[in-house]
């Protein structure tokens, strides 16, 4: 939700909201995030979902490498707002769409994303359709028909990384999930051979499939405790190469400006994901780990702040960015990242980075810290300090017991807007 407010003005969201002729007079019964509009529920999560997108700092699912939130939360919070549902039916919801989507990912291992499918905006199709069915009160055979329905909706190329196509995959994975599970309830006809038949999803999306996955029992194993919260305003994939950039920031002898020559060792999935060598717009300086690691060495952990054309025209980052020399290698896991950093006259420091690791060795309550602190400083410049700090107590505090979760997504309106 703070990703999504923070990014409510980005150019892409603008575009999207635009697109749906969604403006500030706009009426219906689902809230625009980070406006003073309501739309209908599947325009609402498809602009409150490109939003979830735009900043490329929602979450995280690391056995399926989903975003998974960003696609299933502006789905059932503009269901939400429509049906008045309460705060627990929300989080059961939830927890619902996201469990199939991490148990559908997994299942198609990684062979999906090699084929070059955008996880987030298939998968997440089926965990938005999963999610909204369940808030909607679907029986059983309305549920697997909402997944049907998601399955021939599913849509998302990388081919669209570091471009405005990225987002719009998870506002439109929320969108069509909305879709497919009022398809579902109001005794929409589907195959029963579009997930797994000869000719449905996994067949023509995926070269392998780990059926264990499709098996696993909700009671056996919560694959949403395993979310990784985002540090950093960029792909997943730089995220190590930040870490081990923080680290050398920190040997006494650092000195950017005598900088010759960067190496870094990179696990081969980032090949063709993150590694643009010379970015010429901020959507594709977040997916090149050239230019994430020569800005962290220049200016420290990149937040949404580094992000902006100014930052494109930083002589000292761009000098940076042309001295990496990149190494994909197969035996790294796909979190890992190793920096090798030569000065001027020969010396060198090196540093290696697990950004899975980073967060793994926190405890629970640094990781709660973490997330609020972060959802303070995105929602904050919009809706005030005041309002971010009453809303995260009312989500980590009062959502199981809210009486109807409007009470939450009324707080969604900047603070110019009531002025």
């Amino acid at each position: 939700m703070g990703v999504a407010l923070a990014g409510a003005d980005d150019p892409v969201t603008e575009i999207v909201r635009k697109a749906l002729t969604v403006e500030d007079t706009g009426s219906g019964p689902s809230r625009v995030w980070g406006t003073t509009s309501t739309s209908s529920a599947i325009d609402a999560a498809t602009i409150n979902g490109t939003a979830a997108h735009a900043l490329d700092f929602d979450d995280w699912a690391p056995g399926s490498g989903i975003h998974p939130s960003a696609p299933i939360l502006p789905a059932v919070l503009a269901v939400a707002d429509e049906i008045g549902s309460s705060g627990a039916d929300v989080i059961t919801a939830y927890v619902a769409g996201y469990e199939v989507q991490e148990r559908l990912g997994l299942a198609v291992g990684p062979s999906h994303y090699d084929l070059g499918f955008h996880t987030t905006g298939t998968i997440g199709t089926f965990g938005a359709a999963a999610a909204v069915a369940h808030l909607s009160g679907a029986d059983p055979h309305q549920l697997s028909t909402a997944l049907r329905v998601a399955a021939t909706q599913a849509a998302g190329l990388k081919a669209m990384f570091g471009s405005m196509g990225k987002p719009l995959h998870a506002g439109r994975a929320a969108a069509a999930g909305i879709l497919a599970a009022r398809l579902a309830m109001n005794g929409f006809v589907a195959s029963n051979d579009s997930v797994l038949g000869e000719q449905g999803f996994v067949p023509t999306h995926a070269t392998g499939l780990d059926e264990t996955w499709l098996h696993a029992g909700f009671d056996r194993t919560w694959l949403i405790r395993d979310t990784r919260i985002k540090s950093y305003a960029a792909c997943f994939g730089t995220h190590a190469a930040i870490g081990a950039a923080l680290q050398l920031r920190v040997d006494p002898l650092f000195d950017a400006a005598t900088i010759e020559r960067i190496d870094l060792d990179i696990p081969r999935i980032c090949v063709g994901v993150c590694t643009i060598a010379a970015p010429t717009t901020v959507l594709e300086a977040k997916f090149s780990i050239a230019f994430v690691i020569a800005a962290a060495l220049v200016h420290g952990p990149p937040g949404v702040e580094q992000f902006t054309a100014a930052s494109l025209t930083d002589e000292t980052v761009q000098r940076l960015t042309h001295v990496v020399q990149l190494h994909p290698n197969d035996w790294m896991g796909k979190t890992r990242t190793d920096a090798r950093v030569t000065y001027t006259g020969g010396r060198a420091a090196s540093a290696t980075f697990d950004a899975e690791q980073s967060w793994t060795d926190l405890s629970a309550g640094e990781r709660a810290d973490r997330v609020r602190s972060k959802f303070i400083a995105l929602a904050a410049p919009i809706i005030t300090r005041e309002r971010a700090n009453r809303l995260a107590d009312r989500i980590t505090n009062d959502l199981p017991r809210c009486p109807d979760v409007s009470i939450v997504t009324d707080d969604l309106v900047p603070q110019s807007k009531l002025q």
